[in-house]
């Protein structure tokens, strides 16, 4: 018996038929292209952000590579004001020249153990194209150590001794103060709370003082080439770099900085500047002595003090420099032949102490830092 189809049923069949092979072709073929598709699309996208990302910074590479330059010079000049470490004997010393120098009478003192309250290297990034990553590594961490005092001193030796502590070579904080004054003896009593600050790091070795190995006969009892914190001796460079008076920053005229920038440590209303493609005149005046001392510098035409006309005549900004006097120019490399910027430098030391400077960062073959003329007692470190 023949099966018979009828040409309505063969027509049937074909559009089932029909209808299958494009339900089929959709669903392995369009559908996988389609999705492939999709994904593509997503990772051109996320490709297309970090292509956007780079290629700016390829445009700026240069630019970015002066911002960098500058910023390592500030945060030299920034690190530089705070110590790489503490110690009890640091301390002493730090306590004993207070009394010394000033007079004061600190009947007792309170040492508790440093605390950590910072760790470097913890920022993320928020480049796209380093997402989740952190801005740098290092080991670097910041530590506070508070110390409390008990002290005796009349009331000017009191506000000197605020003063003291506020321009010590590092960071110190006063947290509290409480006094009282007794007007038959007219003598100032309390107690006053400091903290200072450190630094430490790898790269940053602390210096311990050895108190035991000062020679005999020596005018300070604290002081001696074993405490580079304090005094900078020939074969020491980690003071001058760490407790320098005065700083001096040479770059380029097209960095975030001026090319010249001349001022004293931790006083911004003390800076002053020139930005131009050239040597700069620098000139440094110190004087006086038996720890009584002046300063007046100028950069170009600009002075300090600020007033011109005084500065003329010699009028002179009294300061401390503490046990050493010093100067510490943060140089850079030139960014090309064209690159001039630089200071011709002038030092007039009339004082007791000698001056010591210290140069880092320079360009070799053509330094930015160049004496014009020097006058008193001065030392020089490269």
């Amino acid at each position: 018996m023949k099966l018979a189809i009828s040409e309505r049923d063969k027509l049937l069949l074909c559009l089932v038929g029909s209808a299958l092979l494009v339900f089929l072709a959709w669903y392995f073929g369009f559908r996988n292209l389609n999705d492939k598709t999709a994904a593509l699309e997503s990772e051109i996208s996320t490709l297309q952000v970090k292509y956007d990302d780079l290629s700016a910074k390829k445009s700026n590479a240069k630019k970015y590579a002066q911002d960098t330059e500058g910023y390592d010079l500030l945060c030299d000049a920034w690190l530089s004001r705070f110590d790489s470490g503490f110690s009890q004997k640091a301390t002493l010393i730090f306590t004993s020249n207070l009394e010394a120098e000033l007079g004061v009478w600190m009947r007792t003192v309170n040492m508790p153990d440093a605390a950590l309250i910072y760790t470097f290297g913890q920022i993320q990034s928020s480049n796209p194209s380093s997402t989740g990553s952190t801005v740098y590594n290092t080991d670097m961490k910041g530590y506070k150590k508070t110390v409390t005092y008990s002290y005796e001193c009349d009331y000017d030796t009191f506000k000197d001794m605020l003063a003291y502590i506020l321009d010590y070579d590092t960071i110190y904080t006063i947290d509290s103060v409480t006094c009282s004054y007794n007007e038959e003896d007219e003598l100032m009593t309390g107690n006053i709370t400091i903290s200072q600050y450190a630094i430490t790091g790898s790269d940053r070795e602390y210096y311990e003082p050895e108190i035991d190995s000062i020679d005999l006969g020596t005018e300070n009892l604290f002081v001696s080439e074993t405490n580079p914190s304090r005094v900078v001796e020939v074969a020491d460079e980690f003071g001058l770099m760490t407790n320098y008076d005065i700083a001096l920053s040479l770059s380029s005229e097209s960095s975030d900085l001026s090319s010249v920038v001349l001022g004293r440590r931790g006083l911004t209303s003390s800076q002053v500047s020139a930005n131009t493609n050239d040597n700069v005149p620098v000139v440094i005046n110190i004087g006086g002595e038996n720890g009584e001392y002046t300063l007046s510098y100028s950069v170009g035409e600009n002075t300090y003090p600020g007033d011109t006309a005084a500065f003329s005549k010699g009028t002179l900004e009294t300061f401390n420099p503490g046990r050493s006097m010093d100067l510490m120019v943060f140089s850079s490399k030139r960014d090309s032949d064209a690159d001039n910027a630089g200071a011709s430098v002038t030092i007039n030391n009339n004082s007791d102490m000698t001056l010591n400077i210290k140069v880092i960062n320079d360009d070799t073959s053509a330094p930015r830092f160049n004496i014009e003329s020097a006058n008193g007692s001065i030392k020089f470190y490269r």
